[in-house]
C-alpha cells in the first residue's frame, strides 16, 4: 500500500486519554494487539515493518553542525511516520520522567533546565557522543521487556522495529526523543546520586548533561583541570566516566566545559550567570529579520530565506518552514526566556504585528 493510500485510510492521532493508552499498552500480549493499539490493520503493520525495503522506509540527508561536522537526519516515510507518531503518543502516556530530565518532556524545556543552574560557582557541561546512534535495537527492545513495562518478547520486538532503522534509533523519527528518555532512567538515577554525594545539581536535556555547584572547588570525582600539560585541559572524573560508560554511552571529549561564575556561564544555549537569557546574537538575528521584512517586503525575504536555508541545510525548498513562522517562533522564544513584560520582546512583537497587518 502506498504512503498516500495508507494516510487516507488511517487516523493521524489516537483519540484516547493518557490513562486509556497506558492501560492498553501495559496489556499488550501479541503483535496483533500492537496493531489494534495503533488503530491499523495487522496486515498493514506487517507490510510497512517487514515487507517494505529498508531503503524505502527513510530518506536520509545531512545537516551542518556549528562545529563544522554534519548530522545525519533519517526522515521516515509517511506511513511509518504515522505509526511512529501514534506510538510516540502512547509512550508519552506511560513514561514517567525523572525530575532531572528536561528534554522531550511536556511542560519542561531548555528554560526549565537552565533555571536549575542559576547563581552557581561552577557549571560543568558535557555532551554524550552519538547519542541516538548509541541506542541500538537490542536496547530498545530490552526497555519494553524490562520493568516497569514487562511486555512479551514478540510485542517488544514489534515496538522496537517501529522505532529503529538500520538497527539503531534514527535521528528524525517521532519516536526517537521519547524512546531515548525511556532508555536513560538508570543513568539519570545514578548521576543524580553522584551529584547529591558531592553537593551538586544534575540535569539532562537529551544528550546535554550539566552539573553545577556553589562549593569553593568543583569535585574532582566529576571533573577537574589538568594543569600538567602546556595548556590546561578539563578532564572528566573517573566516577562520572564510569556511570556514563556502564550505561552504554560515551562522552564527547570535545564538548566538555567547566565554567566559573566570573566568566560567561551557559546551559543548553542560555546564559545563567544572573538570570536565564538568550545570546546577543539571537536578539540581533530577530532584529535583522524584522528589518529585512520591513525594507524588502515579505515575498522578497521569504524567497531569499528559502534559497539560503535550502542551500545550507541541503533540503528541498518546499521543506523550508515559512519565514514568517520562523520569525514568530524566535520572538515567542525570546518572550518565554525573558518574560512577556520584557521591553525588547514587546518591541519586536509589536513590530512583527505591524508588518503582518501591512501584508
Amino acid at each position: 500500500m502506498s504512503d498516500s493510500k495508507f494516510k487516507e485510510n488511517s487516523t493521524l492521532l489516537l483519540y484516547k486519554n493518557c490513562d486509556e493508552l497506558k492501560e492498553e499498552f501495559l496489556s499488550l500480549q501479541t503483535p496483533r494487539d500492537v496493531a489494534r493499539l495503533l488503530e491499523v490493520s495487522y496486515d498493514r503493520l506487517v507490510y510497512h515493518l517487514y515487507i517494505v525495503p529498508e531503503n524505502r522506509k527513510y530518506a536520509e540527508f545531512s545537516v551542518p553542525k556549528k562545529s563544522g561536522d554534519t548530522r545525519i537526519i533519517s526522515a521516515p516515510a509517511t506511513a511509518l511516520k504515522i505509526l511512529q507518531r501514534k506510538l510516540s503518543q502512547v509512550l508519552y502516556s506511560v513514561y514517567e520522567p525523572k525530575a532531572a530530565v528536561h528534554g522531550f518532556v511536556p511542560s519542561r524545556s531548555i528554560l526549565t533546565n537552565a533555571k536549575q543552574h542559576l547563581h552557581k560557582r561552577f557549571i560543568l557541561n558535557i555532551d554524550l557522543k552519538d547519542f541516538f546512534n548509541s541506542i541500538h535495537f537490542g536496547r530498545v527492545r530490552g526497555i519494553f521487556m524490562a520493568p516497569p513495562y514487562k511486555l512479551p518478547e514478540e510485542v517488544a520486538t514489534v515496538l522496537a522495529k517501529i522505532c529503529c532503522y538500520s538497527g539503531k534509533l534514527p535521528q528524525g523519527a517521532p519516536t526517537s526523543p521519547i524512546v531515548s528518555n525511556m532508555v536513560c532512567p538508570r543513568m539519570d538515577s545514578q548521576l543524580r546520586l553522584l551529584a547529591k554525594e558531592f553537593k551538586c545539581t544534575y540535569t539532562r536535556y537529551a544528550d546535554d548533561i550539566t552539573f553545577s555547584t556553589t562549593l569553593p572547588n568543583f569535585p574532582k570525582e566529576i571533573a577537574y583541570i589538568n594543569i600538567e600539560e602546556d595548556k590546561p585541559k578539563i578532564l572528566v572524573g573517573e566516577r562520572l566516566i564510569s556511570v556514563i560508560q556502564d550505561n552504554g554511552f560515551e562522552i564527547n571529549e570535545n564538548k566538555v566545559r567547566l565554567q566559573y561564575k566570573t566568566k560567561h556561564q551557559e546551559v543548553t544555549g542560555l546564559t545563567v550567570n544572573q538570570f536565564p537569557n538568550v545570546k546577543r546574537d539571537y536578539v540581533r538575528k530577530i532584529s535583522s529579520m524584522l528589518h529585512a521584512w520591513d525594507k524588502f517586503g515579505l515575498d522578497s525575504v521569504q524567497k531569499r530565506y528559502i534559497e539560503k536555508c535550502s542551500k545550507e541545510l541541503g533540503i528541498p525548498a518546499e521543506e523550508v518552514p515559512p519565514f514568517q513562522e520562523v520569525l514568530r517562533g524566535k520572538i515567542n522564544f525570546l518572550g518565554m526566556v525573558r518574560g512577556k513584560d520584557n521591553e525588547i520582546y514587546r518591541k519586536y512583537l509589536n513590530w512583527y504585528r505591524r508588518l503582518s497587518n501591512r501584508e
